[in-house]
């Protein structure tokens, strides 16, 4: 598929993330070598993470001064990006984290409970109702609460982890906080992102079908395309799928941002 340069990766982590040792100058590169006309990344920012076991935040000052740096050498935009890990005992925070800097875009996640980190075996070891209930309740606080966010990442973010097969019949466990969930972003006019990482793992795009149904069902319209790359391969991996999914839903555009503000692009 000849897909046009001005679609960009908007999940994206380097070095400034924990768990990626990938230098920011590489992803530069490629997506200047791939007549891009920006870049962006999204490293983690979580406090209190439960996987790592530590507040997860970004050095901002050091990734500003590299910024500068790549922008004398490459000819590309580097818009600044940020992936929040939502906590509600952290809304504060977060927020008050968040007007310190100009960040273009703002992608919002749900990594733990405030006692297990999600993907953890403890957590998903649990019985299925209780594991989607828990994490979807705090989906659905987390859309709720903030409003200072511009993309919902990884809608079904745990399902990656899970060592069982899971299938629509388990979302349906949760269809009515499924159905509010979706009706908080639609109503905020957040756009909804197409994590394509889930390829690689589950066999399908995050979200899975049945909730990109009935987002799409309940008005739902506006999308985002993310690898959640960790290395440099990753960047922009199962886009081709991701489109062909999109039109094949009779979706045309893919929304993207500078500054914190949406603009359409066709696909």
């Amino acid at each position: 598929m000849n897909r046009s340069p001005a679609i960009v990766d908007q999940h994206v982590h380097t070095s400034y993330s924990p768990d990626s040792t990938e230098p920011l100058e590489n992803i530069v590169r490629l997506a200047h070598s791939l007549g891009k006309s920006f870049v962006v990344t999204t490293d983690h920012f979580d406090y209190d993470c439960k996987y790592f076991k530590k507040d997860v935040l970004i050095d901002m000052p050091a990734y500003e001064r590299e910024v500068d740096v790549l922008l004398s050498k490459y000819e590309i935009d580097i818009r600044k990006g940020i992936e929040v890990g939502y906590r509600r005992d952290y809304h504060n925070e977060i927020n008050a984290y968040l007007q310190q800097y100009s960040f273009d875009l703002v992608l919002l996640s749900v990594h733990n409970n405030g006692v297990l980190d999600f993907a953890e075996d403890k957590f998903q070891g649990q019985p299925l109702d209780r594991v989607f209930t828990d994490y979807f309740m705090h989906v659905f606080h987390s859309v709720s609460d903030m409003d200072n966010y511009d993309v919902v990442a990884h809608l079904d973010y745990f399902v990656r982890y899970s060592k069982r097969v899971i299938n629509e019949s388990d979302y349906k466990r949760v269809n009515d906080i499924l159905y509010d969930l979706l009706k908080v972003i639609i109503r905020k006019e957040k756009t909804l992102e197409l994590n394509t990482t889930g390829l690689f793992r589950q066999g399908w795009i995050h979200p899975h079908s049945y909730l990109l149904r009935m987002y799409i069902d309940l008005g739902g319209k506006l999308f985002s395309l993310g690898s959640d790359a960790h290395r440099l391969e990753h960047y922009e991996r199962g886009f081709e799928q991701a489109i062909e999914l999109l039109k094949f839903y009779k979706i045309r555009e893919i929304v993207q941002f500078k500054n914190r503000i949406p603009y359409t692009v066709s696909i």
